[in-house]
């Protein structure tokens, strides 16, 4: 893939899918809420045109946020995704192919509409943010119990998401699956979201990876190319695992460990693939990326989140086809273990 067109995905990528906006705006005191979902409907959920055979392991998958605020036919500002409306569902489509692409070849690919909450949501006051928060959090579980009862069939599970999909991830294992749906869980795959240390103490089933095999664990990671881009979102965090080399210690992962990165075309990157190296920073725990050109992956208008060095947006996408390796063998890990 040429260095322009590389760029041009990923300008096309921030503007579908990014946890925040520049701007702010004052807290509703009465949230306008679409109606909620009904998950019996096939249009509540993404239908993955990678679907093939059978696959004895699933994921569930979270999107990360994709909406804008939107005004309905009587004026009304919403906050939230209205999964009913067909424009607002091609908004979310492709952060989710980019996950089934991710997941496919190992996984039957569960993917539900949610009223997630919009972009500005993320720079309102943060208990308005919380507040807003509560019916997609709700959404989701109503959704993953339909998926439980209808879809699952008692196989093994994975759990993912980006962004607000992550934050949604973390708050089902603190608060949502049950004790047998915990040992059915392979992994959890949290993309981009802070992991604070009251929360891993506070919650057992919050266990952190160590290494590349270990199942029943959260994987997670953020991505910056200098400690100042870290975003003040993610303050506190205290969770990171490189999927370079798949540990948890400074170790440097040169670009040769970096199997390929790839964007919503689906084409790899072979020009990222020998540019992008990692290691973690344990003072604000994070991937350090070297090799790009922050300048590429600048977007002044989310820069009070996350400023300029900051790989947001790309947290799938430079790792894919060492994370997508990683999915492989932990299920084969967690079938070699029963």
């Amino acid at each position: 893939m040429r260095k322009s067109r590389t760029k041009k995905n990923l300008l096309a990528l921030s503007v579908a899918c990014l946890l925040g906006v520049a701007g702010c705006e004052n807290s509703d005191k009465r949230i306008a809420l679409p109606d909620e979902p009904d998950y019996t409907l096939a249009e509540t959920w993404y239908d993955n045109p990678l679907a093939q055979e059978k696959k004895s392991v699933d994921v569930f998958y979270i999107t990360p946020t994709c909406i804008w605020d939107w005004t309905g036919q009587d004026g009304t500002t919403y906050h939230h995704m209205d999964v009913t409306d067909s424009s607002q569902r091609a908004a979310v489509d492709a952060s989710a192919a980019l996950a089934a692409n991710l997941f496919s070849p190992h996984c039957n690919f569960y993917c539900p509409y949610y009223r997630q909450i919009t972009m500005e949501s993320w720079m309102t006051d943060p208990e308005e943010t919380e507040r807003r928060y509560a019916a997609a959090y709700d959404d989701i579980e109503k959704a993953f119990d339909y998926y439980m009862i209808h879809l699952n069939e008692g196989r093994p599970f994975m759990l993912a998401g980006h962004s607000q999909g992550a934050k949604t991830v973390v708050e089902l294992l603190k608060h949502k699956l049950s004790q047998e749906q915990q040992g059915r869980m392979v992994a959890a795959y949290v993309f981009g979201f802070p992991i604070l240390g009251e929360e891993l103490e506070q919650y057992p089933a919050l266990r952190t990876a160590r290494d590349s095999v270990d199942t029943g664990v959260i994987i997670s990671f953020n991505s910056v190319a200098f400690p100042a881009a870290a975003s003040p979102l993610f303050a506190g965090n205290t969770v990171c695992i490189n999927p370079l080399n798949w540990s948890t210690d400074t170790a440097y992962a040169p670009a040769s460990r970096n199997l390929g990165s790839v964007f919503f075309n689906g084409e790899t990157s072979d020009t990222l693939r020998q540019q992008a190296g990692a290691r973690i920073d344990l003072a604000i725990h994070s991937l350090i990326v070297d090799g790009l050109n922050p300048e590429d992956y600048y977007i002044p208008s989310i820069s009070t989140l996350f400023p300029k060095g900051n790989y947001h947006v790309q947290e799938i996408n430079l790792y894919f086809l060492n994370v997508q390796k990683n999915i492989g063998q932990r299920i084969k890990s967690y079938f070699g273990s029963k």
